[in-house]
Protein backbone atom coordinates (compact mmCIF):
# COMPACT_ATOMS: atom_id res chain seq x y z
CA UNK A 1 0.00 0.00 0.00
CA UNK A 2 1.11 3.53 -0.73
CA UNK A 3 2.57 4.94 2.55
CA UNK A 4 0.38 8.03 2.27
CA UNK A 5 -2.84 6.00 2.02
CA UNK A 6 -1.72 3.63 4.74
CA UNK A 7 -1.08 6.54 7.08
CA UNK A 8 -4.48 8.04 6.21
CA UNK A 9 -6.18 4.73 7.02
CA UNK A 10 -4.36 4.61 10.34
CA UNK A 11 -5.49 8.14 11.24
CA UNK A 12 -9.10 7.38 10.26
CA UNK A 13 -9.11 4.24 12.40
CA UNK A 14 -7.85 6.22 15.39
CA UNK A 15 -10.45 8.91 14.75
CA UNK A 16 -13.21 6.31 14.75
CA UNK A 17 -12.02 4.93 18.05
CA UNK A 18 -12.00 8.41 19.57
CA UNK A 19 -15.56 9.18 18.40
CA UNK A 20 -16.84 6.02 20.03
CA UNK A 21 -15.05 6.86 23.23
CA UNK A 22 -13.26 3.51 23.20
CA UNK A 23 -9.80 2.98 24.62
CA UNK A 24 -7.13 1.01 22.86
CA UNK A 25 -6.44 -2.47 24.08
CA UNK A 26 -2.91 -3.76 24.54
CA UNK A 27 -3.34 -5.88 21.40
CA UNK A 28 -4.51 -2.85 19.38
CA UNK A 29 -1.55 -0.77 20.55
CA UNK A 30 0.86 -3.52 19.53
CA UNK A 31 -0.90 -3.79 16.18
CA UNK A 32 -0.61 -0.03 15.62
CA UNK A 33 3.08 -0.09 16.53
CA UNK A 34 3.63 -2.87 13.99
CA UNK A 35 1.76 -0.84 11.35
CA UNK A 36 3.82 2.24 12.16
CA UNK A 37 7.06 0.29 11.88
CA UNK A 38 5.96 -1.04 8.50
CA UNK A 39 5.12 2.49 7.36
CA UNK A 40 8.46 3.77 8.59
CA UNK A 41 10.31 1.04 6.71
CA UNK A 42 8.36 1.81 3.53
CA UNK A 43 9.03 5.53 3.92
CA UNK A 44 12.75 4.98 4.51
CA UNK A 45 12.94 2.77 1.45
CA UNK A 46 11.13 5.38 -0.63
CA UNK A 47 13.43 8.19 0.55
CA UNK A 48 16.55 6.12 -0.11
CA UNK A 49 15.31 5.25 -3.59
CA UNK A 50 14.54 8.91 -4.29
CA UNK A 51 17.97 10.04 -3.08
CA UNK A 52 19.76 7.40 -5.16
CA UNK A 53 17.72 8.40 -8.21
CA UNK A 54 18.58 12.06 -7.63
CA UNK A 55 22.28 11.25 -7.26
CA UNK A 56 22.23 9.36 -10.56
CA UNK A 57 20.52 12.25 -12.33
CA UNK A 58 23.06 14.70 -10.91
CA UNK A 59 25.99 12.48 -11.95
CA UNK A 60 24.74 12.21 -15.53
CA UNK A 61 24.15 15.95 -15.83
CA UNK A 62 27.52 16.78 -14.23
CA UNK A 63 29.27 14.89 -17.01
CA UNK A 64 27.47 16.58 -19.92
CA UNK A 65 27.03 20.36 -20.37
CA UNK A 66 23.83 19.94 -22.40
CA UNK A 67 22.38 17.57 -19.83
CA UNK A 68 23.29 20.03 -17.06
CA UNK A 69 21.38 22.84 -18.77
CA UNK A 70 18.42 20.58 -19.52
CA UNK A 71 18.20 19.40 -15.91
CA UNK A 72 18.55 22.98 -14.67
CA UNK A 73 15.66 24.16 -16.88
CA UNK A 74 13.47 21.21 -15.90
CA UNK A 75 14.09 21.84 -12.21
CA UNK A 76 13.38 25.57 -12.49
CA UNK A 77 10.16 24.79 -14.31
CA UNK A 78 9.12 22.25 -11.66
CA UNK A 79 9.97 24.35 -8.60
CA UNK A 80 9.21 27.91 -9.67
CA UNK A 81 6.40 27.42 -12.17
CA UNK A 82 4.59 24.06 -12.00
CA UNK A 83 4.42 23.88 -8.20
CA UNK A 84 3.49 27.54 -8.00
CA UNK A 85 0.69 27.09 -10.53
CA UNK A 86 2.23 29.57 -12.95
CA UNK A 87 1.41 29.15 -16.66
CA UNK A 88 3.72 27.52 -19.19
CA UNK A 89 3.94 30.80 -21.09
CA UNK A 90 5.61 32.47 -18.10
CA UNK A 91 8.28 29.79 -18.00
CA UNK A 92 8.94 30.07 -21.74
CA UNK A 93 9.27 33.82 -21.43
CA UNK A 94 11.77 33.42 -18.56
CA UNK A 95 13.74 30.79 -20.49
CA UNK A 96 13.97 33.01 -23.58
CA UNK A 97 15.33 35.81 -21.40
CA UNK A 98 18.07 33.48 -20.10
CA UNK A 99 19.46 32.60 -23.54
CA UNK A 100 22.80 34.39 -23.14
CA UNK A 101 23.34 33.13 -19.60
CA UNK A 102 22.60 29.54 -20.58
CA UNK A 103 25.36 29.75 -23.21
CA UNK A 104 27.92 31.24 -20.82
CA UNK A 105 30.74 28.67 -20.34
CA UNK A 106 31.44 29.93 -16.81
CA UNK A 107 27.80 29.46 -15.79
CA UNK A 108 27.70 25.98 -17.30
CA UNK A 109 30.93 25.00 -15.53
CA UNK A 110 29.51 26.24 -12.24
CA UNK A 111 26.34 24.21 -12.80
CA UNK A 112 28.37 21.07 -13.44
CA UNK A 113 30.50 21.64 -10.34
CA UNK A 114 27.36 22.10 -8.26
CA UNK A 115 25.81 18.93 -9.69
CA UNK A 116 28.97 16.94 -9.02
CA UNK A 117 28.97 18.09 -5.41
CA UNK A 118 25.23 17.41 -5.11
CA UNK A 119 25.90 13.84 -6.23
CA UNK A 120 28.53 13.48 -3.49
CA UNK A 121 26.17 15.11 -0.98
CA UNK A 122 23.43 12.57 -1.75
CA UNK A 123 25.89 9.70 -1.40
CA UNK A 124 27.17 11.12 1.90
CA UNK A 125 23.64 11.51 3.24
CA UNK A 126 22.87 7.86 2.48
CA UNK A 127 26.17 6.46 3.76
CA UNK A 128 27.17 6.11 7.40
CA UNK A 129 30.75 5.27 6.36
CA UNK A 130 32.44 8.19 4.62
CA UNK A 131 35.13 5.80 3.36
CA UNK A 132 32.82 5.00 0.46
CA UNK A 133 33.00 8.54 -0.89
CA UNK A 134 36.27 9.79 0.58
CA UNK A 135 38.33 9.19 -2.57
CA UNK A 136 35.74 10.92 -4.75
CA UNK A 137 35.59 13.86 -2.35
CA UNK A 138 39.37 14.31 -2.45
CA UNK A 139 39.28 14.21 -6.26
CA UNK A 140 36.53 16.81 -6.23
CA UNK A 141 38.56 19.18 -4.03
CA UNK A 142 41.58 18.68 -6.29
CA UNK A 143 39.43 19.67 -9.26
CA UNK A 144 38.37 22.88 -7.52
CA UNK A 145 41.95 23.99 -6.99
CA UNK A 146 42.73 23.23 -10.65
CA UNK A 147 40.07 25.54 -12.08
CA UNK A 148 41.42 28.19 -14.43
CA UNK A 149 38.58 30.66 -13.79
CA UNK A 150 36.86 31.62 -10.60
CA UNK A 151 33.41 29.93 -10.45
CA UNK A 152 30.35 32.05 -9.81
CA UNK A 153 26.62 31.72 -9.29
CA UNK A 154 25.33 28.25 -8.33
CA UNK A 155 28.61 26.81 -7.06
CA UNK A 156 29.03 29.59 -4.50
CA UNK A 157 25.70 28.77 -2.81
CA UNK A 158 24.58 26.00 -0.49
CA UNK A 159 23.47 22.88 -2.33
CA UNK A 160 20.52 22.68 0.07
CA UNK A 161 19.20 25.94 -1.42
CA UNK A 162 19.75 24.89 -5.02
CA UNK A 163 16.87 24.46 -7.42
CA UNK A 164 18.04 20.86 -7.94
CA UNK A 165 17.68 20.00 -4.25
CA UNK A 166 14.27 21.64 -4.12
CA UNK A 167 13.08 19.79 -7.23
CA UNK A 168 14.04 16.45 -5.69
CA UNK A 169 12.90 17.38 -2.15
CA UNK A 170 16.45 17.17 -0.81
CA UNK A 171 16.70 20.63 0.76
CA UNK A 172 15.88 19.45 4.30
CA UNK A 173 18.12 16.38 4.06
CA UNK A 174 21.13 18.32 2.78
CA UNK A 175 20.56 21.31 5.03
CA UNK A 176 20.85 19.38 8.30
CA UNK A 177 24.10 17.48 7.65
CA UNK A 178 26.46 18.56 10.44
CA UNK A 179 29.59 16.88 9.13
CA UNK A 180 29.17 17.94 5.53
CA UNK A 181 30.01 21.31 3.97
CA UNK A 182 26.96 22.57 2.04
CA UNK A 183 28.79 24.96 -0.33
CA UNK A 184 30.55 23.32 -3.30
CA UNK A 185 33.37 25.87 -3.63
CA UNK A 186 34.26 26.11 0.06
CA UNK A 187 37.53 24.18 0.18
CA UNK A 188 38.19 25.23 3.79
CA UNK A 189 34.77 24.01 4.91
CA UNK A 190 35.09 20.68 3.08
CA UNK A 191 38.39 20.01 4.82
CA UNK A 192 37.26 21.22 8.25
CA UNK A 193 33.88 19.48 8.35
CA UNK A 194 34.56 16.23 6.51
CA UNK A 195 38.10 15.44 5.38
CA UNK A 196 40.09 16.27 8.52
CA UNK A 197 37.63 14.70 11.03
CA UNK A 198 37.57 11.53 8.92
CA UNK A 199 41.38 11.28 8.76
CA UNK A 200 41.82 11.98 12.48
CA UNK A 201 39.59 9.02 13.25
CA UNK A 202 40.36 6.61 10.42
CA UNK A 203 43.76 7.43 8.92
CA UNK A 204 45.96 9.76 11.02
CA UNK A 205 49.02 8.87 8.95
CA UNK A 206 47.51 10.77 6.01
CA UNK A 207 46.81 13.94 7.98
CA UNK A 208 50.05 15.77 7.18
CA UNK A 209 49.69 15.19 3.45
CA UNK A 210 46.07 16.37 3.62
CA UNK A 211 47.15 19.54 5.42
CA UNK A 212 49.78 20.24 2.75
CA UNK A 213 47.15 19.79 0.05
CA UNK A 214 44.67 21.99 1.86
CA UNK A 215 47.17 24.82 2.31
CA UNK A 216 48.25 24.62 -1.34
CA UNK A 217 44.67 24.50 -2.63
CA UNK A 218 43.39 27.37 -0.51
CA UNK A 219 46.40 29.50 -1.47
CA UNK A 220 45.82 28.77 -5.16
CA UNK A 221 42.14 29.66 -4.89
CA UNK A 222 42.94 32.95 -3.16
CA UNK A 223 45.53 33.78 -5.85
CA UNK A 224 42.98 33.08 -8.57
CA UNK A 225 40.43 35.30 -6.87
CA UNK A 226 42.97 38.09 -6.42
CA UNK A 227 43.88 37.98 -10.11
CA UNK A 228 40.21 38.12 -11.08
CA UNK A 229 39.65 41.13 -8.84
CA UNK A 230 42.60 42.98 -10.34
CA UNK A 231 41.38 42.16 -13.83
CA UNK A 232 38.01 43.69 -13.03
CA UNK A 233 39.71 46.92 -11.91
CA UNK A 234 41.82 47.44 -15.03
CA UNK A 235 40.83 50.46 -17.09
CA UNK A 236 38.62 52.02 -14.39
CA UNK A 237 39.01 55.59 -13.25
CA UNK A 238 39.64 56.38 -9.58
CA UNK A 239 35.98 56.68 -8.56
CA UNK A 240 34.96 53.55 -10.46
CA UNK A 241 37.87 51.64 -8.93
CA UNK A 242 36.88 52.72 -5.42
CA UNK A 243 33.29 51.60 -5.96
CA UNK A 244 34.46 48.31 -7.46
CA UNK A 245 36.77 47.63 -4.51
CA UNK A 246 33.92 48.35 -2.09
CA UNK A 247 31.71 45.89 -3.96
CA UNK A 248 34.44 43.25 -3.83
CA UNK A 249 34.87 43.79 -0.10
CA UNK A 250 31.13 43.46 0.51
CA UNK A 251 30.77 40.28 -1.52
CA UNK A 252 30.07 37.41 0.79
CA UNK A 253 31.26 34.05 -0.17
CA UNK A 254 32.26 30.62 0.74
CA UNK A 255 35.64 30.89 -0.93
CA UNK A 256 36.89 32.42 2.28
CA UNK A 257 39.48 35.15 2.19
CA UNK A 258 38.97 37.83 -0.45
CA UNK A 259 42.39 39.36 0.11
CA UNK A 260 45.70 37.71 -0.58
CA UNK A 261 47.24 39.89 2.12
CA UNK A 262 44.65 38.74 4.66
CA UNK A 263 45.24 35.13 3.70
CA UNK A 264 49.01 35.48 4.05
CA UNK A 265 48.93 37.42 7.32
CA UNK A 266 46.15 35.62 9.15
CA UNK A 267 44.72 32.52 7.52
CA UNK A 268 47.96 30.88 6.44
CA UNK A 269 49.49 30.98 9.96
CA UNK A 270 46.25 29.46 11.32
CA UNK A 271 46.45 26.65 8.78
CA UNK A 272 50.11 26.01 9.57
CA UNK A 273 49.27 25.95 13.28
CA UNK A 274 46.38 23.56 12.69
CA UNK A 275 48.75 21.19 10.92
CA UNK A 276 51.19 21.23 13.85
CA UNK A 277 48.40 20.62 16.36
CA UNK A 278 47.26 17.58 14.43
CA UNK A 279 50.84 16.34 14.28
CA UNK A 280 51.12 16.65 18.07
CA UNK A 281 47.75 15.08 18.84
CA UNK A 282 47.49 12.35 16.20
CA UNK A 283 50.83 11.64 14.49
CA UNK A 284 54.11 12.38 16.31
CA UNK A 285 53.97 14.07 19.72
CA UNK A 286 57.74 14.57 20.08
CA UNK A 287 58.36 16.23 16.72
CA UNK A 288 55.01 17.99 16.93
CA UNK A 289 56.02 19.58 20.26
CA UNK A 290 59.37 20.70 18.87
CA UNK A 291 57.82 22.27 15.78
CA UNK A 292 55.02 23.91 17.79
CA UNK A 293 57.54 25.42 20.19
CA UNK A 294 59.55 26.84 17.29
CA UNK A 295 56.36 28.17 15.71
CA UNK A 296 55.20 29.87 18.92
CA UNK A 297 58.61 31.47 19.44
CA UNK A 298 58.71 32.72 15.84
CA UNK A 299 55.19 34.17 16.07
CA UNK A 300 55.09 35.64 19.59
CA UNK A 301 54.58 39.14 18.18
CA UNK A 302 52.03 38.03 15.61
CA UNK A 303 48.43 39.16 16.20
CA UNK A 304 47.58 35.52 16.89
CA UNK A 305 50.67 34.88 18.99
CA UNK A 306 48.75 34.88 22.27
CA UNK A 307 46.30 32.30 20.92
CA UNK A 308 49.13 30.06 19.68
CA UNK A 309 50.89 30.23 23.05
CA UNK A 310 47.72 29.51 25.06
CA UNK A 311 46.77 26.51 22.96
CA UNK A 312 50.29 25.07 23.05
CA UNK A 313 50.48 25.56 26.83
CA UNK A 314 47.19 23.71 27.33
CA UNK A 315 48.27 20.86 25.08
CA UNK A 316 51.55 20.44 26.97
CA UNK A 317 49.82 20.72 30.33
CA UNK A 318 47.27 18.04 29.42
CA UNK A 319 49.87 15.67 27.90
CA UNK A 320 50.40 12.52 30.01
CA UNK A 321 53.82 11.48 28.74
CA UNK A 322 55.41 8.05 28.31
CA UNK A 323 54.72 5.71 31.20
CA UNK A 324 51.39 7.25 32.12
CA UNK A 325 48.75 4.83 33.33
CA UNK A 326 46.17 6.52 31.17
CA UNK A 327 45.05 4.59 28.11
CA UNK A 328 46.11 6.09 24.73
CA UNK A 329 43.49 8.32 23.18
CA UNK A 330 41.59 9.01 26.41
CA UNK A 331 41.34 12.20 28.43
CA UNK A 332 42.03 12.58 32.11
CA UNK A 333 39.23 13.91 34.39
CA UNK A 334 38.69 17.61 33.81
CA UNK A 335 40.98 17.56 30.78
CA UNK A 336 40.03 19.30 27.54
CA UNK A 337 41.05 18.54 24.02
CA UNK A 338 41.92 21.52 21.79
CA UNK A 339 40.28 20.96 18.39
CA UNK A 340 42.46 21.43 15.32
CA UNK A 341 41.65 24.11 12.79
Amino acid sequence: MNPRYALLALVLSLTALTVKGDELTVEQIQSLKARLKSLKDNLSSHITSRNVSAGQAFAAAAADPRAAIELYLNCVKTVEYDREGRPETDFRAWRDGQEDRLKDPQFITSLQQQLRYLMLSCQAAESEDKAQIFGALMSYVDSLSSLTEMPSGPVTQSVANSVFAKAYFLDRLLGKAENWEPTPINIAGIYSRTIMPYLREKDPASLMNAWDKRIEQQARLVTMLEEKKEEELRGLNRDEERRARNNQTNQGGAVGEHSKEEFTQKTLPQLQWGKLKDMFQYVDQVNGAKLMLDFVEANLKHELGEQFYAEFEELVTSAQGVGSSRKPGTLAPGESNIPAQ
